[in-house]
Protein backbone atom coordinates (compact mmCIF):
# COMPACT_ATOMS: atom_id res chain seq x y z
CA UNK A 1 0.00 0.00 0.00
CA UNK A 2 2.62 1.98 1.13
CA UNK A 3 4.45 2.01 -2.58
CA UNK A 4 0.86 2.60 -4.66
CA UNK A 5 0.75 5.51 -6.41
CA UNK A 6 -2.97 7.31 -7.57
CA UNK A 7 -2.83 10.29 -9.42
CA UNK A 8 -6.19 11.88 -8.47
CA UNK A 9 -5.04 11.01 -4.81
CA UNK A 10 -1.89 12.38 -5.04
CA UNK A 11 -3.40 15.80 -6.71
CA UNK A 12 -6.25 16.31 -4.16
CA UNK A 13 -3.01 16.04 -1.61
CA UNK A 14 -1.08 18.45 -3.39
CA UNK A 15 -4.06 20.79 -3.51
CA UNK A 16 -4.43 20.01 0.63
CA UNK A 17 -1.05 20.10 1.42
CA UNK A 18 -1.00 24.13 -0.37
CA UNK A 19 -3.68 25.20 1.30
CA UNK A 20 -2.42 23.73 4.23
CA UNK A 21 0.49 26.45 4.16
CA UNK A 22 0.32 28.78 7.15
CA UNK A 23 -1.26 32.56 6.18
CA UNK A 24 2.07 33.96 7.61
CA UNK A 25 4.46 31.86 5.76
CA UNK A 26 3.14 32.82 2.49
CA UNK A 27 2.51 36.46 3.25
CA UNK A 28 6.50 36.27 3.93
CA UNK A 29 7.32 34.44 1.16
CA UNK A 30 5.29 36.98 -1.36
CA UNK A 31 6.92 40.39 0.08
CA UNK A 32 10.43 38.64 -0.05
CA UNK A 33 9.95 38.23 -3.88
CA UNK A 34 8.27 41.53 -4.43
CA UNK A 35 10.37 43.39 -2.24
CA UNK A 36 13.91 41.47 -2.75
CA UNK A 37 14.97 42.84 -6.04
CA UNK A 38 14.31 46.33 -5.44
CA UNK A 39 15.95 46.99 -1.98
CA UNK A 40 19.02 45.55 -2.91
CA UNK A 41 19.07 47.93 -5.88
CA UNK A 42 18.31 50.70 -3.36
CA UNK A 43 21.24 49.76 -1.02
CA UNK A 44 23.43 49.42 -3.43
CA UNK A 45 22.77 53.01 -4.62
CA UNK A 46 22.79 54.41 -1.45
CA UNK A 47 26.40 52.83 -0.97
CA UNK A 48 27.31 54.60 -3.87
CA UNK A 49 27.81 51.50 -6.39
CA UNK A 50 27.26 51.24 -9.67
CA UNK A 51 24.95 48.18 -10.17
CA UNK A 52 23.42 48.99 -13.21
CA UNK A 53 25.77 46.12 -14.58
CA UNK A 54 24.47 43.45 -11.89
CA UNK A 55 21.41 42.65 -13.29
CA UNK A 56 21.95 39.09 -13.72
CA UNK A 57 23.22 38.75 -10.21
CA UNK A 58 20.73 40.55 -9.16
CA UNK A 59 18.16 37.66 -10.39
CA UNK A 60 20.43 35.21 -9.23
CA UNK A 61 20.31 36.09 -5.48
CA UNK A 62 16.61 36.72 -5.65
CA UNK A 63 16.10 33.26 -6.99
CA UNK A 64 18.88 31.87 -4.10
CA UNK A 65 16.45 33.60 -2.08
CA UNK A 66 12.97 32.71 -2.71
CA UNK A 67 14.55 29.27 -3.07
CA UNK A 68 15.37 28.71 -0.08
CA UNK A 69 11.96 30.01 1.31
CA UNK A 70 10.49 27.15 -0.48
CA UNK A 71 12.63 24.52 1.07
CA UNK A 72 10.95 25.33 4.61
CA UNK A 73 7.60 24.01 3.15
CA UNK A 74 7.92 21.03 5.29
CA UNK A 75 8.46 22.94 8.60
CA UNK A 76 5.51 24.97 8.12
CA UNK A 77 3.02 22.47 6.75
CA UNK A 78 4.09 19.34 8.50
CA UNK A 79 6.22 20.77 11.97
CA UNK A 80 5.18 17.54 13.73
CA UNK A 81 5.69 15.10 10.84
CA UNK A 82 8.73 13.36 13.04
CA UNK A 83 7.03 13.18 16.30
CA UNK A 84 5.05 10.26 17.10
CA UNK A 85 2.31 11.85 19.43
CA UNK A 86 1.65 14.75 17.40
CA UNK A 87 2.28 13.94 13.67
CA UNK A 88 -1.08 11.29 14.08
CA UNK A 89 -2.60 13.84 11.72
CA UNK A 90 0.28 13.15 8.92
CA UNK A 91 -0.26 9.59 9.37
CA UNK A 92 -3.76 9.81 8.85
CA UNK A 93 -4.04 11.76 5.83
CA UNK A 94 -5.11 9.45 2.96
CA UNK A 95 -3.11 8.72 1.00
CA UNK A 96 0.37 6.24 0.85
CA UNK A 97 3.36 7.72 1.86
CA UNK A 98 4.59 7.22 -1.50
CA UNK A 99 2.59 9.87 -2.58
CA UNK A 100 3.09 11.66 0.95
CA UNK A 101 6.44 12.19 -0.08
CA UNK A 102 6.36 13.32 -3.86
CA UNK A 103 3.12 15.49 -2.40
CA UNK A 104 5.71 17.55 -0.26
CA UNK A 105 8.66 17.75 -3.09
CA UNK A 106 6.03 19.08 -5.20
CA UNK A 107 4.73 21.55 -3.20
CA UNK A 108 8.27 23.02 -2.82
CA UNK A 109 8.68 23.07 -6.40
CA UNK A 110 5.23 24.80 -6.85
CA UNK A 111 6.90 27.66 -4.16
CA UNK A 112 9.99 28.02 -5.93
CA UNK A 113 8.23 28.34 -9.33
CA UNK A 114 5.52 31.12 -8.50
CA UNK A 115 7.55 33.60 -6.23
CA UNK A 116 10.38 33.33 -8.67
CA UNK A 117 8.21 33.99 -11.41
CA UNK A 118 6.79 36.99 -9.14
CA UNK A 119 10.22 38.03 -8.68
CA UNK A 120 10.91 38.37 -12.42
CA UNK A 121 8.02 40.05 -13.11
CA UNK A 122 8.44 41.71 -10.62
CA UNK A 123 11.97 43.19 -11.69
CA UNK A 124 11.10 43.40 -15.56
CA UNK A 125 8.43 46.23 -14.39
CA UNK A 126 10.45 47.95 -12.28
CA UNK A 127 12.62 48.03 -15.49
CA UNK A 128 9.98 49.47 -18.08
CA UNK A 129 9.13 52.06 -15.87
CA UNK A 130 12.90 52.72 -16.21
CA UNK A 131 13.35 52.69 -12.43
CA UNK A 132 17.19 53.78 -11.66
CA UNK A 133 19.68 51.00 -11.53
CA UNK A 134 17.06 48.78 -13.96
CA UNK A 135 18.91 49.91 -17.44
CA UNK A 136 17.71 47.07 -18.96
CA UNK A 137 15.83 43.97 -18.66
CA UNK A 138 17.41 40.61 -17.57
CA UNK A 139 17.30 38.71 -20.74
CA UNK A 140 19.82 41.34 -21.83
CA UNK A 141 22.45 40.49 -19.50
CA UNK A 142 25.75 39.75 -21.18
CA UNK A 143 26.07 36.76 -18.85
CA UNK A 144 23.02 35.08 -20.21
CA UNK A 145 25.57 34.42 -23.19
CA UNK A 146 27.21 31.99 -20.99
CA UNK A 147 24.06 29.92 -19.59
CA UNK A 148 24.13 25.97 -21.25
CA UNK A 149 23.08 22.43 -20.56
CA UNK A 150 24.92 21.69 -18.31
CA UNK A 151 24.45 24.82 -15.75
CA UNK A 152 20.69 24.34 -16.00
CA UNK A 153 21.22 20.62 -15.23
CA UNK A 154 23.20 21.42 -12.39
CA UNK A 155 21.06 24.01 -10.95
CA UNK A 156 17.91 21.79 -10.99
CA UNK A 157 19.85 19.38 -9.27
CA UNK A 158 21.42 22.02 -6.55
CA UNK A 159 17.46 22.80 -5.59
CA UNK A 160 16.33 19.28 -6.09
CA UNK A 161 18.73 17.64 -3.29
CA UNK A 162 17.79 19.90 -0.99
CA UNK A 163 14.37 19.51 -0.98
CA UNK A 164 14.64 15.83 -0.34
CA UNK A 165 17.50 16.70 2.43
CA UNK A 166 14.72 19.34 3.92
CA UNK A 167 11.96 16.24 3.92
CA UNK A 168 14.13 13.99 5.19
CA UNK A 169 15.07 17.13 8.12
CA UNK A 170 12.06 16.92 8.86
CA UNK A 171 11.42 13.94 9.54
CA UNK A 172 13.83 13.74 12.51
CA UNK A 173 12.90 14.19 16.18
CA UNK A 174 15.55 16.29 17.98
CA UNK A 175 15.07 20.14 16.64
CA UNK A 176 19.61 20.39 16.57
CA UNK A 177 19.72 17.90 14.31
CA UNK A 178 16.82 19.58 12.12
CA UNK A 179 18.82 22.89 12.40
CA UNK A 180 21.69 21.55 11.40
CA UNK A 181 20.81 19.89 8.32
CA UNK A 182 18.67 22.83 7.11
CA UNK A 183 22.06 25.00 7.27
CA UNK A 184 23.99 22.11 5.35
CA UNK A 185 21.05 21.72 2.89
CA UNK A 186 21.34 26.12 2.47
CA UNK A 187 25.23 25.73 2.12
CA UNK A 188 25.07 22.81 -0.47
CA UNK A 189 22.21 24.54 -2.44
CA UNK A 190 24.42 28.21 -2.53
CA UNK A 191 27.99 26.01 -3.30
CA UNK A 192 25.99 24.01 -5.95
CA UNK A 193 24.49 27.01 -7.73
CA UNK A 194 27.53 29.73 -7.09
CA UNK A 195 30.47 27.62 -7.66
CA UNK A 196 30.78 25.54 -10.37
CA UNK A 197 29.87 28.19 -13.11
CA UNK A 198 32.80 30.04 -11.38
CA UNK A 199 35.56 27.74 -11.59
CA UNK A 200 34.98 25.27 -13.91
CA UNK A 201 33.46 27.65 -16.76
CA UNK A 202 37.03 26.46 -18.50
CA UNK A 203 36.91 22.86 -17.69
CA UNK A 204 33.52 21.35 -19.23
CA UNK A 205 34.90 17.70 -17.67
CA UNK A 206 35.16 19.01 -14.42
CA UNK A 207 31.52 20.46 -14.34
CA UNK A 208 29.92 17.30 -15.37
CA UNK A 209 31.88 15.91 -12.64
CA UNK A 210 30.30 18.00 -10.36
CA UNK A 211 27.16 18.04 -11.55
CA UNK A 212 27.39 13.91 -11.32
CA UNK A 213 27.96 14.41 -7.68
CA UNK A 214 24.85 16.35 -7.85
CA UNK A 215 22.60 13.93 -9.11
CA UNK A 216 23.84 10.68 -6.63
CA UNK A 217 23.51 13.58 -4.01
CA UNK A 218 19.99 13.85 -4.55
CA UNK A 219 19.12 10.23 -5.48
CA UNK A 220 20.81 9.38 -2.42
CA UNK A 221 18.48 12.45 -0.37
CA UNK A 222 15.44 11.18 -1.76
CA UNK A 223 15.87 7.42 -1.12
CA UNK A 224 17.03 8.48 2.38
CA UNK A 225 13.98 11.16 2.98
CA UNK A 226 11.80 8.15 1.69
CA UNK A 227 13.01 5.34 3.62
CA UNK A 228 12.77 7.15 6.89
CA UNK A 229 9.25 8.20 6.13
CA UNK A 230 8.41 4.64 6.21
CA UNK A 231 9.87 4.25 9.20
CA UNK A 232 8.22 6.44 11.46
CA UNK A 233 5.30 4.83 13.36
CA UNK A 234 3.42 6.63 15.64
Amino acid sequence: MNNSFDIRRFCRLVWHDVRSCPKEYIASGLSLALTFSPLMVLSQQLLGNDYTHGTFYRLVLMIGMVTWWALMVPSNVYPNMGNKKRGIYFAMLPATKAEKHASIAMVMVLVAVVLTAIGLTVDVLLTAVHLPGYTKYFWQSQTFRFIDLPMVVGSVFAFMGPVFGMIWANTLTKNNLRLAMMVLMFLWMIGMLYAPPLFFDDKPQAYWIVIAVEVAVTLFLAWLSRWRMDRMTY
